[in-house]
């Protein structure tokens, strides 16, 4: 992965798309379901903290970054409350809308 940075940083090119497609599923979601913001916002955060971890990781700052980056999903779902299907929902997809906002940011800094 460190000979070629443009096979993960081609997910930045996709992030507007993805951020669109989570919200949808997050709004039907909490239409259907019940809205648990604690898992929500733990979601968001960690889709932040993890794109940002692997952005470092692809831009060649270290394999450590990688190993980090990935574990977070894992670490969200032992650290976050999953009483109900509703609540795993919220975690996925705001991990992903999380995930796909921080490339979407840095997308909109590179380009400056």
């Amino acid at each position: 992965m460190s000979q070629q940075p443009h096979v993960g940083l081609s997910l930045v090119s996709k992030a507007p798309m993805g951020m669109l497609i989570t919200a949808v599923i997050a709004i039907v979601a909490n239409v259907l379901l019940e809205l648990n913001i604690i898992t929500l916002g733990y979601a968001v955060t960690g889709g932040v903290v993890s794109a940002v971890l692997l952005l470092a990781y692809w831009l060649g700052k270290g394999g450590l970054f990688f190993i980090l980056g990935v574990s977070i999903p894992l670490v969200l779902v032992l650290l976050t409350p999953l009483a109900s299907i509703a609540a795993l929902l919220n975690l996925v997809s705001g991990f992903f809308f999380g995930f796909c906002a921080a490339l979407f940011v840095y997308k909109l800094l590179e380009n400056k």
